[in-house]
């Protein structure tokens, strides 16, 4: 059996000529500033959705102490109906 061995700087130029080479420029940067992927835009959407998850069942918890059983009930329905929105808005995406 013989095997070809190659220096490790060889195979490292091969791999690096191989990707797209991307410098970084004010331009660059400025255009994944205002222009993101779509994928990272996805990560955002989804922190934001349970952030605004986490502070609405925080209002939801303080305010219960003040409100009627009826109007608590309609609280935690308008918020379900809340979740459910947001999850079908974020399958559209």
């Amino acid at each position: 059996m013989s095997e070809e061995v190659e220096d490790i700087g060889v195979i490292l130029d091969r791999i690096g000529n191989n990707q797209k080479q991307e410098d970084l420029s004010v331009y660059t940067l400025m255009n994944e500033w205002f222009n993101p992927r779509k994928s990272l835009m996805k990560h955002v959407i989804v922190i934001q959705m349970i952030a605004c998850f986490i502070v609405g069942l925080f209002l939801i918890v303080t305010a219960g102490n003040d409100l009627s059983a009826d109007s608590l009930m309609g609280v935690v329905l308008g918020f379900m109906l809340f979740v459910a929105a947001a999850f079908g808005v974020y399958g559209k995406l």
